[in-house]
């Protein structure tokens, strides 16, 4: 059987590079196309991780071999002989989950940064030798790709199934990596912590189980042999990506749980740790939906340009609504914490002017252009998949308990995707996951999702939370932002002369000429300082107050006229007063997976 044999060194730490040895058998005379991928599943957009290879050489029979460039990500060569070997060199200084990275303290690396493939062969059996680095002797591996034959440091030989298999098994490596154990359904889990740091490991194991058993009831199924949460440590770097059996995450050390108990004795859950739960619970939820439950558009797609599909909400959005709701059911937050993040999650999408210009639809397509390279511009041309996607979801799930009198949820359709896609491997087609919906309720659903889903009109999920008990409340926000968003019109960050990062369409600051990367200087000839917020709430609605800015090094001045009301911002409310029925609905939604 013919295999791809990889040989990866992490060669010059110091200089942040890897050697990547590929080694195979051939045809001679045949030629040869090798290519790399330009982005990587999970992340939507062109990244070209062939800019950071350094070199590229072959040789076949014993003598070198001229390799062709073909374009930015792919080569050809031609071997006299019946084996090839290939050797590149990569730099890695991305700090990010999605490529590649190496000091003296750590490594990283997705292969799809680093291992080249003879293009057609994607399916042969791919063979890895991990080398540990020269001089350092003190690390130690973290991966999910199989192992053959490895030392106790987990440096030696791995294999994968495929090409495809191996680019879905990341590698990280380092001298302080801990491993937070726990095991849900029988099958083994850990939180690896790749760096320093002084969590309640405890806390995490225990918080971590709750969530993931969560998060597996909803399918009643754990098709992994094993997962791995591979969590780098970062002073505040935040985000995940998934893989079919582990997740990278970038966790800022001050998230993780302390040890310093409180005034209960009990370790602090702080609403930091609490969101980094939220990202382990997206993360882990995307082992079904979008690893298996895999769109069509996706899973065809060679790595070497765009996958381009409409249904990023049912991936990214599904997932994202489910994220919050595992953490309410594994009785980590609040029925009213959960609320509470509904409702921010609603606050911002209404405070996002680009709401008004993309439909989800649009969004989803438009991934690959817009969502992946925000600009000053981009809250006034772009909405989120993520969090309308959620929304809609939410939105969608509702609808569904409501018109089935409880007898459907999106539970059950999330379980009929993985029954008929996600288990057979059977990748789902554009609109697939809408066609499940309507399929398992039995509903008419056409209006609905083409109203909310290819128009900018907002998903009426508001409208159904009284049948759960709850109230639901808009008016004009009371705090800072909401203030600066809605009677001046502009986002800015600190400092003595707070320099604006966006401009909202249609406000007051866009009207009179305010531009992004101004740095306010003085309202009405008083220094702005830190208080630009309290200096606009001296003014009533409607005045016109002369603002001095520098655009540049030029000193400018603007004349405002002040909005009437701070931006809106939604409050979510259990109402106690409500029936026992309304009660009972709004239980088996949050806490019982199983029953709708």
């Amino acid at each position: 059987m013919p295999t791809l044999d990889y040989i990866v060194t992490p060669v010059d730490a110091a200089a942040h590079r890897f050697r990547v040895v590929l080694q195979t058998d051939v045809v001679p005379g045949d030629t040869i196309e090798l290519a790399l991928p330009s982005w990587i599943p999970g992340s939507y957009v062109i990244r070209d991780f062939a800019r950071h290879m350094l070199s590229i050489a072959a040789e076949s029979g014993g003598e070198a071999i001229y390799v062709q460039p073909i374009d930015r990500q792919r080569w050809q060569c031609t071997p006299g002989s019946d084996h090839l070997t290939v050797a590149c060199e990569f730099y890695a200084r991305d700090e990010s989950v999605r490529a590649a990275f190496l000091d003296d303290t750590r490594g990283f690396f997705n292969f799809t940064s680093l291992a080249l493939r003879p293009t057609g062969r994607e399916n042969d059996v791919c063979r890895v030798t991990l080398d540990p680095p020269s001089g350092i002797s003190d690390w130690q591996v973290a991966t999910t790709l199989p192992a053959v034959d490895v030392d106790s440091r987990g440096f030696g030989g791995y294999e994968a199934e495929s090409y495809w298999a191996l680019i879905d098994q990341p590698v990280a490596m380092g001298n302080a990596i801990e491993y937070v154990r726990f095991q849900v359904r029988g099958v083994p889990h850990a939180f690896v912590l790749l760096g320093s740091h002084d969590a309640d490991t405890q806390r995490l194991a225990a918080d971590l189980a709750a969530v993931c058993e969560a998060q597996a009831a909803v399918f009643d199924e754990l098709p992994a042999r094993e997962y791995l949460f591979l969590a780098q440590i970062t002073a505040n770097g935040f985000g995940g990506l998934e893989h079919c059996e582990s997740s990278v995450l970038q966790v800022p050390r001050a998230a993780l749980p302390s040890r310093v108990p409180a005034a209960n004795g009990e370790s602090v859950r702080s609403e930091a740790y609490e969101t980094l739960l939220g990202l382990c619970s997206h993360e882990y939820f995307h082992l079904w939906n979008v690893k298996r439950i895999r769109p069509q558009a996706v899973a065809e797609n060679d790595l070497q340009s765009e996958a381009y599909f409409r249904d990023l909400w049912a991936y990214e959005g599904v997932t994202s609504y489910f994220d919050d709701l595992g953490l309410v059911r594994a009785g980590l937050i609040s029925e009213q914490g959960y609320l509470d993040r509904l409702a921010t999650l609603a606050t911002r999408i209404d405070r996002t002017p680009g709401r008004h210009r993309q439909s989800l639809s649009q969004s989803s397509f438009d991934a690959w252009l817009k969502f992946y390279r925000p600009d000053e511009n981009t809250p006034n041309a772009v909405i989120s998949y993520y969090g309308k996607g959620a929304q809609f979801a939410l939105g969608l799930d509702l609808k569904l308990r409501v018109e089935t009198d409880g007898a459907v949820s999106l539970d059950d359709v999330m379980r009929r995707a993985w029954e008929v896609h996600g288990r057979e491997d059977r990748p789902v087609p554009e609109h697939g996951l809408a066609a499940i919906a309507a399929e398992a309720s039995g509903l008419d659903l056409d209006i609905f999702t083409e109203s909310y889903l290819e128009t900018i009109i907002d998903a009426p999920w508001a409208d159904w939370l009284g049948y759960f008990g709850i109230d639901a409340m808009f008016a004009p926000g009371k705090d800072d932002e909401a203030a600066l968003r809605g009677r001046f019109g502009v986002r800015t960050g600190a400092g003595a002369q707070p320099r604006v990062s966006h401009v909202f369409d249609d406000t007051p600051a866009q009207t009179a000429g305010i531009s992004p990367q101004d740095r306010l200087v003085a309202i009405d000839g008083i220094e702005v300082g830190a208080n630009l917020v309290g200096q606009l709430r001296r003014y009533p609605a409607g005045a016109v107050v002369a603002v001095h800015l520098f655009r540049s090094d030029e000193l400018l001045v603007r004349h405002v006229t002040l909005g009437r009301a701070a931006a809106g911002e939604w409050k979510l409310r259990i109402d106690e007063n409500a029936d026992s029925a309304a009660h009972a609905r709004r239980a088996r939604w949050l806490k019982n997976a199983h029953s709708a």
